[in-house]
């Protein structure tokens, strides 16, 4: 707010009606504060996302085919999806379901932005009584001072971006009594997601 507020007094000391660029400055005028609007539009959705969780519901989901399907929007040859099994239900909401792997997928993406030869390969597996998801990126890395604040709100590591994303990912799983946990191997960023099996 305080820089449209002095965007908006500076205009009003400096504006003159006569002054032959007054299109011109009004058009720039009107690009900062539009510009400036955006910004706190940007804050305050992050704000509601972070306040709000919706009420989850409890559904019996197939993990294997509700990853598919969900992999299928990126519709990237650097997404590479892999599994040993056919079948893999879960109890979990599939709204928030698809929304962590999207939001996991879309962190892998944009940390292989830069990479030659980018590989992202998304993994599900059965682990004792646990339905493991493994989405695993040869992007930049992290380090270990970061990895310790990645599901704290707010904290982010990209240019651009809220910092609520993993955040509200572990508030979900937590839900369902799952957890997840973030690593970084020999420069690879691995995220595991840890659900009951039914």
């Amino acid at each position: 707010l305080t820089p449209m507020k002095l965007s908006v007094q500076n205009f009003k000391i400096k504006f003159d009606p006569e002054d032959p660029n007054v299109e011109k400055k009004l058009d720039e005028y009107s690009k900062t504060l539009v510009q400036q609007i955006d910004v706190l539009s940007s804050i305050a959705t992050a704000f509601s996302s972070f306040a709000e969780l919706p009420a989850q519901k409890n559904e019996k989901i197939d993990l294997i085919s509700t990853t598919k399907l969900c992999l299928e929007i990126f519709n990237d040859r650097n997404v590479v999806f892999k599994t040993d099994l056919n079948k893999l239900e879960i109890l979990f909401d599939r709204t928030n379901l698809i929304r962590i792997i999207n939001n996991l997928v879309k962190n892998s993406i944009q940390a292989t932005n830069d990479i030659l030869e980018p590989k992202i390969l998304v993994q599900i597996k059965k682990i004792n009584k646990s339905a493991v998801i493994e989405i695993i990126d040869n992007g930049k890395g992290i380090s270990e001072s970061d990895i310790k604040k990645l599901f704290k709100p707010f904290f982010t590591t990209k240019k651009s971006g809220q910092g609520i994303g993993l955040f509200i990912s572990q508030k979900i799983i937590n839900k369902f009594d799952g957890y997840i946990e973030a690593a970084c191997i020999n420069k690879e960023t691995i995220f595991t997601v840890y659900l009951p099996e039914n």
